[in-house]
């Protein structure tokens, strides 16, 4: 048995995800299908969907699974976690609620309002529960610290935010206080304000 709803300038909905969860969505236009073994909505115009902390926004939100775990977004995608202090931008996004996961295969930019950081790449996962972020091709970093900014690039950057640091490889380069390093791994612990080189290294420093 399958019920379709369809609503013009729908306004505002709760669905309950589990117990103890509940996410609340809303879109100029929006239709919603209830089917055995499959439900799914649609939000589009102005879409909003969110659940605790996590409020996303696109173009066009879809929410599928029993318990509305998977939800894809596309166009203007903002993401923002108010308990964690981050925002990403990019266009096309999905979050996976079940497992606490974010990820994006188009260009995307992260900012980081807890560590003073803003990141882009080309690619992104993200796992909200271990609070680690894989960013992928062409990474670029800017990082505020008490010597003025740091910047890095690299093709693979791993971001470990609850230990506030990071690991850079491929091509990576860090550029900070007058000075240049690449290696082939380097190290930034963001709390500590120190930078490790490890495999092949160079640069260029001032005395």
């Amino acid at each position: 048995m399958k019920i379709l709803v369809t609503t013009m300038l729908f306004l505002s909905m709760l669905l309950p995800l589990a117990a103890e969860d509940t996410i609340s969505f809303s879109g100029s236009s929006s239709s919603l299908s209830l089917q055995e073994g499959r439900r799914h909505v649609s939000l589009t115009g102005g879409a909003v969907v969110t659940v605790g902390s996590l409020t996303i926004e696109a173009e066009t939100i879809e929410l599928d699974g029993d318990n509305y775990e998977r939800v894809s977004c596309t166009g203007s995608v903002h993401v923002t976690d108010s308990d964690r202090g981050l925002e990403i931008r990019t266009s096309n996004l999905v979050y996976d609620r079940s497992a606490e996961r974010i990820m994006i295969s188009s260009w995307c930019e992260v900012s980081d309002s807890t560590n003073e950081l803003v990141a882009s790449a080309s690619a992104l996962f993200y796992d909200m529960a271990a609070e680690v972020l894989e960013m992928q091709m062409n990474v670029r970093l800017v990082k505020n610290t008490s010597d003025g900014i740091l910047s890095a690039q690299a093709e693979y950057v791993s971001y470990d935010r609850s230990s506030s640091t990071l690991v850079l490889s491929g091509g990576a380069q860090v550029d900070w206080k007058g000075d240049s390093y690449h290696a082939s791994l380097i190290g930034l612990d963001l709390e500590e304000e120190t930078v490790s080189l490890s495999g092949q290294i160079g640069g260029s420093i001032h005395g």
